[in-house]
């Protein structure tokens, strides 16, 4: 008896798994959908599938397509695939997935102390095959550029960022959006960069002999960055005191400055020479001033005109004692001619009263069109009495001219013929005494004033114009050291 009880009951149980195996589960709802084999219903709690590490869920054998955990390093609900574990947002088992970070979020800029600020981008790709591509996105003044050192990267790298701002760029806080993107992923990094400002002066009224330092009252002892604009037309020049049109002055060292030029800057011509061995002159042009005499590291945009003053041309001169023969005996004899003044107002060079055979040199105009002075001409034969005899000198006597901007002066040329004659009663006109002069014939006269620089660096870093010898609308002159 007791065996026919057990096997009905196994029989009851055998019916019910089955009439189990052919219905649906519902937990929490009475009529489960018929198209589910569970379905689970609550307002207050979830489906929480097996938590597990990627390491253990690597350990799973044999995973069938379809299997389902929640990843708790990831923190994403995966699924198996039939070839790998797959988040639930993720497409394709190839997609693309990395980490885009920054190390540092914000950057200074002063102009002063350095004019680029950096920082880097990390990269890590976990997925994939395709390569990442970083570009910048930014809104930035004239002036300011962002720039990466790398465009493509593939696998894990480190992708550099710097930003540059030049002394002229605006001042203020800029945002520089960097992207990193791959396979229609985009991830974004900020970067905000501040430019501190320098300080602004601008001209309005013609200047004499310029100085950025003392006539603004800028610090000495401290280094600071200044720009500096010149308006359309304005002119800036210098007096004949030697002292150029612009120098910064006393700035600290360390000090940066901005010139924007639209103006003249012109510089005085040398003095023209005054007569080789005449009253004590050696005969040399004097040289130009410079435009701009720099002390510190500048950066300079250039519009207008930067002239160098021209050189003054040499003079020449020659004074001796002839000795003529009987009845005339030793005769003093001095000739000469001064230099050109250079460009721009240098003055001619002249003796002054007192010297009998003598040409002055002319002054060089003024302006941004200034004309350089010639050298004194004596080409005309002088003729005159001394006592019985006739004295006929025929001159080739030329000053040297004045250089143009930034070109030095000339040196100048002198000989002349001296002739004697006597007039003899039933016989006429005699010669006793020609001659050439200079006796042997001079090769090297006095030389030119050297050019003015259009602007002198001693030795300080100049952003714009490179070193070199300029003949051009915009600059005359040299520029270097």
């Amino acid at each position: 008896m007791k065996l026919l009880n057990k096997i009905f009951l196994l029989v009851v149980c055998f019916l019910c798994s089955g009439a189990f195996l052919e219905a649906q589960v519902g937990i929490n709802i009475l009529q489960p959908d018929t198209s589910a084999i569970l379905h689970l219903e609550s307002t207050d709690r979830g489906f929480l599938p097996p938590r597990m590490t990627t390491a253990q869920r690597d350990n799973i054998y044999s995973p069938k397509p379809g299997l389902t955990i929640f990843n708790s390093e990831d923190s994403t609900v995966q699924y198996y695939t039939g070839r790998c574990w797959l988040p639930v947002w993720q497409e394709s088992c190839d997609d693309c997935l990395f980490d885009f970070s920054i190390e540092n979020q914000n950057g200074n800029i002063d102009r002063i102390m350095g004019n680029s600020d950096s920082t880097r981008l990390f990269i890590n790709q976990t997925n994939g095959l395709s390569s990442v591509g970083v570009y910048v996105i930014a809104n930035l003044p004239q002036g300011i550029t962002a720039s990466i050192d790398r465009a493509v990267v593939t696998g894990t790298d480190t992708v550099n960022l710097t930003v540059t701002a030049d002394i002229f760029a605006p001042a203020g806080t800029y945002p520089i959006v960097v992207q990193a993107a791959c396979d229609g992923t985009i991830k974004s990094q900020v970067y905000v960069v501040t430019i501190d400002p320098c300080i602004e002066i601008d001209l309005i009224a013609p200047t004499v002999n310029y100085d950025l330092q003392a006539v603004n009252n800028l610090p000495t002892s401290t280094p600071v960055c200044v720009v500096l604009r010149i308006p359309p037309g304005l002119e800036m020049t210098n007096d004949t005191s030697g002292a150029p049109v612009y120098t910064s002055g006393n700035l600290h060292a360390q000090s940066r400055v901005g010139i924007w030029n639209e103006g003249f800057l012109l510089a005085h011509g040398g003095k023209g020479g005054v007569g080789a061995g005449l009253q004590g002159q050696t005969g040399e042009g004097a040289p130009g001033t410079h435009a701009m005499h720099l002390t510190t590291h500048t950066h300079l945009v250039n519009t207008g005109r930067i002239y160098g003053g021209g050189g003054g041309g040499g003079s020449v001169g020659f004074l001796a004692t002839i000795p003529i023969p009987q009845p005339i005996g030793n005769f003093n004899l001095g000739i000469g001619a001064g230099g050109g003044g250079g460009a721009q107002l240098g003055e001619g060079g002249n003796l002054g009263t007192g010297f009998g055979y003598y040409e002055a040199g002319t002054a060089a105009s003024g302006g941004m069109l200034a004309l350089p002075g010639n050298g004194g001409v004596l080409t005309t034969p002088i003729s005159f009495q001394v006592t019985v005899a006739q004295f006929t000198i025929t001159p080739a006597v030329f000053g040297g001219n004045g250089g143009g901007y930034g070109l030095p002066g000339q040196e100048g040329s002198l000989s002349f013929n001296l002739d004697v004659t006597i007039n003899i009663p039933f016989v006429g006109n005699v010669s006793i005494f020609n001659q050439n002069f200079p006796d042997p014939p001079l090769t090297v006269f006095p030389d030119g004033g050297a050019a003015g620089h259009a602007i002198k660096r001693n030795n300080n870093l100049l952003i714009g114009p490179i070193d070199g010898n300029y003949q051009t609308t915009n600059i005359k002159g040299m520029i270097g050291n």
